[in-house]
């Protein structure tokens, strides 16, 4: 079995109650997932100060904890004080990793973080993180740069996981993935298409997040929510057992 999630974490802060990295990081134990796809992760951020993390580290280096020894992170958008992108962590070796640049416009950074991981039951386990913009026309264009950047870097035979926030609330990029990819989404799999929905955490309504797969079978999937979830991000994780 291979439990996967993805998750935005909103640099670490809730929707009312500031910085909440520790909470965070007992969130992620408590899914419990062997790899985890993660956006807006604050690598750096010098104005936060320093017991928002623990022991003085990084917010990437806090959510590691003993659980994930392997990680891959891509900063999108970088400014004065700090850097925040996609990350990946793994209780796999990650074997190599890339960050492809998909930023529409300067004011929109977004990212594409692509991680080859070593598992015992896959012979080539490739999985990407991704972020893309919240205007239609540059969430199409990343689309075509994420379809086209797997054409060509992802064979048809390998095992493929597509973890992210589509920002995809007309599923305009869903309808587009799963025609050109063939990627299975590991909530409708279950369900009926009037589901999945991760945004605001508070009271979700929104479809902006997705977890694909192909070469898998899913074996079941969960969105997290309740009152301890809307504490810690104002999206709501997605994670699947797979095999």
């Amino acid at each position: 079995m291979l439990t996967v999630a993805t998750y935005n974490i909103h640099k670490g802060h809730s929707m009312t109650q500031g910085s909440r990295v520790i909470q965070l990081r007992a969130g992620l134990n408590e899914l419990s997932a062997d790899i985890l796809c993660l956006q807006e992760v604050q690598e750096v951020n010098v104005k936060r100060v320093i017991n928002h993390t623990l022991k003085g580290q990084s917010q990437l280096a806090s959510l590691h904890d003993n659980h994930y020894p392997f990680s891959a992170y891509g900063a999108n958008a970088i400014y004065r004080h700090g850097n925040h992108g996609n990350a990946i962590l793994s209780k796999f070796p990650i074997v190599s990793w890339q960050n492809i640049d998909v930023s529409d416009h300067r004011l929109e950074q977004r990212g594409l973080l692509h991680a080859v991981i070593e598992h015992p039951r896959y012979s080539e386990l490739h999985v990407i993180c991704a972020h893309f913009g919240l205007f239609k026309g540059g969430r199409n264009r990343q689309a075509h740069a994420l379809i086209q950047h797997i054409e060509q870097h992802v064979p048809p035979h390998a095992t493929l996981i597509i973890g992210g926030d589509f920002n995809d609330w007309n599923l305009h990029v869903h309808r587009a993935l799963t025609h050109h990819l063939k990627v299975t989404d590991v909530v409708e799999h279950f369900q009926q298409e009037d589901v999945g929905r991760t945004f605001p955490s508070l009271i979700p309504w929104f479809k902006l997040d997705r977890l694909y797969v192909r070469g898998l079978a899913i074996q079941a999937s969960k969105i997290y929510s309740g009152p301890t979830w809307r504490s810690r991000s104002d999206h709501a994780p997605i994670c699947a057992h797979l095999l």
